[in-house]
């Protein structure tokens, strides 16, 4: 199947994108491509809604449809690896038995670790895009009769990208854009925004809860790239993708954190055998048949926090471990 990615990248001579911001471009990129280019355009934002569409609610059929998540690449990731990226995620949530499309957010990260603090500013400037031209238009453009569930699932400073994009978009309030939108869903894993933003009483997320069902953070504390980026950046406050929410403050009651840690360990040889660049200890995740499951079962919606069969309690309501085996 071919994949669709919502692009923010600039569009360079010789049919690539760069890596500065641009306007938004509506991509489907072939199966036997590898990179997406400019030249996979569709062309209209309706014209590929409508291609989308025409795979997830082919019918009308409600056993038929597929689900369609967001995925938002975090920093120092090229079109080409998050390209591979959503492919991954795509084919194991269906393996679980998630049946789904995984839509590409493509924003300009650098491709190079040291470019942090240029890939948070490039991640603001082009955050609202997801939400205004990506998610809003799906809550618009489905079946009244038989509508499809829109979720997104954020990597690493991809959350940042998500927390930012519904923050802009309920401040500005465009009187283009209906208010009463929202998301089922709402996965983050290794995620690069403070813990502290999680409390019940902080404004940063509160359009987030605002907008989903359920948000779950899966976090480890084993994150090597995490525990670089308190140092990297201007906010020094502990990462909730390596410490998980705070434990001293109550905290929304759609929030559900879900310890990682436990599981990273378990595993013989924790390097990347698909992915490439980074920290095994922060993008191990994409690459673990367990994480899925438990992804799988949280992205459905089907079954109950407590009862999510990958995980077990931890330390009071909506804590828990990743299963080790």
């Amino acid at each position: 199947m071919n994949s669709y990615v919502l692009s923010v990248r600039i569009k360079m001579a010789g049919d690539v994108f760069g890596n500065q911001v641009g306007g938004a471009t509506y991509l489907e990129v072939p199966d036997t491509a590898t990179v997406p280019l400019p030249s996979h355009s569709v062309g209209t934002a309706k014209q590929w809604m409508t291609k989308v569409m025409e795979i997830a609610n082919p019918d009308n059929v409600p056993e038929h449809q597929r689900d369609i998540v967001f995925f938002v690449h975090g920093y120092d990731t090229s079109p080409e690896e998050s390209l591979k990226r959503q492919r991954l995620a795509e084919l194991k949530l269906n393996e679980h038995g998630f049946r789904c499309m995984v839509i590409g957010f493509d924003w300009p990260s650098n491709d190079k670790t040291l470019d942090y603090l240029s890939d948070r500013g490039d991640a603001l400037d082009t955050a609202s895009v997801l939400v205004r031209d990506g998610i809003i238009p799906f809550t618009i453009f489905s079946s009244k009769d038989c509508p499809v569930k829109v979720h997104v699932m954020a990597h690493s400073m991809g959350a940042f990208v998500v927390r930012e994009a519904f923050r802009r978009i309920d401040k500005l309030r465009d009187s283009d854009l209906a208010n009463d939108w929202r998301v089922g869903q709402i996965a983050l894993f290794a995620a690069d925004i403070s813990s502290s933003c999680f409390a019940a009483d902080n404004a940063d997320m509160l359009p987030v809860f605002n907008h989903c069902g359920r948000l779950t953070n899966y976090y480890s504390g084993f994150d090597l790239a995490l525990a670089a980026s308190n140092v990297k950046n201007i906010d020094l406050s502990s990462r909730v993708g390596r410490v998980g929410m705070p434990v001293d403050t109550p905290v929304p009651n759609k929030a559900v954190d879900v310890d990682c840690g436990p599981r990273y360990q378990a595993i013989p040889e924790p390097k990347l055998r698909i992915l490439v660049g980074g920290f095994p200890s922060h993008s191990w995740y994409l690459e673990d048949e367990i994480w899925y499951e438990d992804l799988a079962q949280t992205l459905s919606g089907h079954t109950d926090r407590n009862y999510i069969t990958s995980r077990h309690a931890k330390n009071g309501s909506n804590d828990f471990e990743l299963n080790t085996d």
